[in-house]
């Protein structure tokens, strides 16, 4: 079969055709949690199996991949896709896929015994008799009850009957009514199939496109159209079916050598589906923010020191950054130690071990040594230099140690005026402020705030 677009786009078969096709299911992982759960109920001779999910989301795909996969010889599959049936009707059915006539008229207690006894019959031969109901939420009330009748019929070692249910989430509602209790304590094995989410949208619109033909050639859609189409179909694996089929429509009738947004959002708003940007719109920036707040300081520490800002608009950006807003004021680590103006020209002592109590003998004053200066300093450390000299400290960089943790540690902030000071005490750090595990970072012991020049 081919599409009105497949030679155009390189397709050797339908890409996105909506009939459930289990050599192209793109499996995520609720998919394969609801094939093992089937198999595994099959395997182990559980009686109820009830796999759920939304529409679309390939619950049939699975069913019909997981029933595919059995081995006919051994299996006997009863595949039901209309359970709108009563009781009888449920009975005779089953009597009928099993090569059983059913006379018409008979009673359902009739048909009932004689189920039971081509149940036992088959079983005899050494086959199993499977039963998969799709779309169960629709079946009544009372057939469901009549299934239970049938998972009563064992033997000494194993069920005559494996009964798979398959179904929307109404089928769970439908369970836990108080007069199908019954039925809901012989469900063995349960598993429910998600939407799909933005990631696993975008990669499902390329494994269908890989299958039908486009393996190795370049992406048909743009970033922006998976983003798209993946948003107005809200992982609903059907919808992105019509949505993209719609689209390649759409993209040949341009003449376009690739699926743009515009295209994209042409064809979903013909179908009259619409992408709901307010709520994407909200998560996007949330996720954003979030992520922000997992970056090092270092990562901001880079940002200013690349491009120096003024005085103001940098403490503003240091005051309101995620990471230093989150951040509550660390007291000294235990490998910050006081020493004189000498000591911080000595070789490192070897580090404590973490958590070890430092009680650091009264260090002795003596003037510092006059940092480096560098154009620009002048105006920030020119206070500085004219104050009595101060007790420098030492901070011995481990692994896992930033220059922004550093100076929080031992000012409370990190501001221009106390990261350049740092830097000025210590010309072996690099221009991108990063320190690695080994280093001595030489500080003075008190750092005036930027904030307080402006009073």
């Amino acid at each position: 079969m081919e599409t009105y677009y497949g030679r155009f786009y390189g397709f050797d078969s339908p890409p996105f055709h909506i009939t459930p096709d289990p050599s192209l299911l793109f499996a995520t992982e609720t998919h394969q949690q609801a094939l093992g759960a089937i198999e595994y109920g099959i395997a182990s001779g559980k009686g109820f199996i009830v796999i759920t999910g939304e529409v679309g989301v390939g619950k049939t795909t699975v069913l019909r991949m997981c029933l595919d996969r059995l081995e006919s010889s051994h299996i006997k599959i009863i595949y039901l896709f209309n359970p709108s049936l009563a009781t009888a009707e449920l009975y005779a059915t089953i009597l009928e896929e099993l090569d059983v006539p059913v006379h018409p008229g008979r009673r359902p207690a009739s048909i009932l015994h004689r189920l039971q006894r081509a149940l036992l019959a088959t079983h005899k031969t050494g086959k199993q008799i499977v039963l998969a109901i799709d779309e169960a939420q629709n079946m009544p009330d009372q057939t469901l009850e009549s299934l239970r009748i049938l998972s009563n019929f064992e033997t000494a070692k194993s069920k005559l009957l494996q009964i798979i249910l398959v179904g929307q989430p109404e089928l769970e509602t439908l369970l836990a009514k108080h007069s199908l209790r019954q039925l809901a304590q012989r469900v063995a094995v349960r598993a429910r199939i998600k939407s799909l989410t933005l990631r696993q949208s975008s990669r499902y619109i390329e494994h269908r496109s890989q299958c039908a033909g486009r393996a190795g050639k370049r992406p048909l859609f743009t970033a922006p159209a998976l983003w798209y189409l993946a948003v107005t179909a809200r992982g609903v694996p059907r919808t992105l079916n019509i949505c993209c089929d719609n689209a390649l429509i759409n993209g040949y009738g341009h003449a376009a050598a690739r699926i743009s947004l515009r295209i994209a959002r042409e064809s979903c708003r013909a179908l009259q589906f619409r992408a709901p940007f307010r709520r994407v719109a909200m998560s996007s920036i949330a996720a954003v923010m979030l992520a922000s707040i997992f970056f090092s300081g270092d990562v901001f520490l880079r940002r200013f020191l690349a491009a120096p800002a003024h005085g103001a608009a940098l403490e503003s950006a240091v005051d309101d950054h995620p990471a230093a807003a989150d951040l509550t004021p660390e007291p000294p680590a235990p490998h910050l130690a006081v020493e004189t103006g000498a000591e911080a020209q000595a070789t490192p002592r070897p580090e404590p071990a973490r958590g070890d109590a430092i009680t650091p003998a009264a260090p002795t004053v003596v003037p510092a040594a006059k940092p480096a200066q560098t154009p620009g300093d002048d105006a920030a450390n020119g206070s500085a230099s004219r104050r009595n000299p101060q007790p420098l400290r030492q901070w011995f960089v481990r692994k896992g140690d930033t220059l922004y943790r550093a100076c929080r540690a031992a000012y409370d902030l990190c501001d221009e005026q106390a990261l350049r000071t740092i830097l000025a005490y210590n010309p072996q750090i690099a221009p991108n402020a990063v320190i690695r595990q080994g280093m001595v970072i030489i500080m003075p012991e008190h750092i005036e705030p930027l904030r307080s020049s402006r009073k």
